[in-house]
């Protein structure tokens, strides 16, 4: 009877001993398909940040444009012009540095015409007297009597400035830096109106910068803005 009894409790603890096992195991998968599930939880949000700057270089085109029958006179009219407006922006402060004269621009009309007779003057010049200064002023104050002097001397000038910011290496990690802890407000948020928590970052792109005029009256003023998207796991 003894010798019976010893298989039977032998298989009762095996039996024991695997449904124990099976309910670990169970457990076990339970809880891991809870956590990996808990990983599809995710919210994707960005973050803004935007800052004005003052430009800190312009760059002034001074152009014009002249038509002769004479290519000769044409070329001594381009030195006679060029010498009146360098000279007014030495006058008005800039240096030699700040002042580029481009190679002027030659045309002959009878180039391209199937018929000359119609054609007034024969030969087209457009050229181009750069400044690139940072002294942005002194541009916004020869801008306002410049052309009027230059009809004054018989030179029908246009001229416009563009203004720049350079600066741009300098404020880009505190800007990222912002960003980024504006979308981690965004994600914060969202956690909290869905009633969970933000996890780890999952992913995260930076966009580009923009740099644009603070709007068309006031071009000498920037508005730098970058945007990154981050995505968050949800517990």
């Amino acid at each position: 009877m003894k010798g019976s009894q010893i298989p039977f409790k032998k298989n009762m603890i095996q039996g024991t001993a695997i449904v124990l096992a099976a309910l670990v195991l169970g457990i076990f998968m339970v809880c891991t398909v809870k956590t990996l599930k808990s990983y599809d939880d995710t919210v994707k949000v960005r973050g803004l940040c935007e800052k004005e700057v003052p430009a800190d270089r312009v760059v002034w085109r001074i152009n014009y444009n002249e038509k002769s029958n004479s290519l000769a006179d044409l070329r001594a009219m381009v030195r006679d012009h060029n010498d009146i407006i360098v000279k007014k922006l030495r006058d008005g402060g800039f240096t030699d540095e700040e002042i580029k004269v481009a190679n002027a621009n030659y045309e002959d009309r009878y180039t391209y015409a199937s018929n000359t007779s119609t054609i007034s003057f024969r030969y087209n010049v457009s050229q181009t007297v750069t400044v690139f200064t940072k002294n942005l002023d002194l541009v916004r104050k020869m801008q306002q009597t410049l052309e009027t002097d230059l009809v004054n001397q018989n030179i029908l000038a246009s001229s416009w400035a563009d203004y720049q910011y350079l600066g741009l290496n300098d404020i880009k990690p505190s800007m990222i830096a912002e960003s980024l802890e504006n979308a981690r407000t965004a994600a914060d948020e969202f956690a909290k109106n869905s009633h969970s928590r933000i996890g780890k970052m999952r992913t995260a792109s930076q966009g580009y910068f923009e740099v644009e005029d603070l709007d068309e009256n006031t071009p000498q003023v920037k508005k730098v803005r970058v945007v990154t998207t981050v995505e968050y796991y949800l517990k």
